[in-house]
């Protein structure tokens, strides 16, 4: 499902982009087809693909909670759960804590690429 979200989310972005005035003339300036989609068109759709992604890093993260708890795997989710019915609050802390710094630097991952991928943000000192 994450996939298929981020295909169709790949394909629209591509679609209203390759409309723009700046492909038109990349292509009249005489540049190869794969210069244009990579160079030009790709850069400049694949901003809220890189959003969508970074939104699938939290549910990827909450995801691990339910399957580690059901598949009887061990790791951060089961433990977490494990801490809330023995009531063990410092482990259910901690483990929150993990899981929001992960997100946390998922999100900042994601806004530095912003700047990477989109050459009109400028991060200034």
């Amino acid at each position: 499902m994450p996939l298929a979200s981020l295909a169709r989310q790949t394909r629209s972005s591509m679609l209203e982009v390759i409309r723009q005035d700046y492909i038109r003339t990349a292509r009249s300036k005489g540049l190869r087809e794969s210069a244009v989609i990579t160079g030009h068109a790709l850069k400049n759709a694949i901003i809220p693909v890189i959003t969508l992604l970074g939104l699938q890093v939290r549910n990827l993260v909450g995801g691990s909670v339910l399957v580690e708890t059901v598949f009887n795997i061990p790791g951060m989710g089961r433990l977490l759960v494990q801490g809330v019915f023995n009531k063990d609050f410092i482990v259910v802390q901690a483990s929150i804590m993990v899981v929001a710094i992960v997100v946390a630097l998922a999100n900042l991952a994601v806004d530095i690429s912003y700047g990477h991928f989109d050459p009109r943000i400028r991060y200034e000192d």
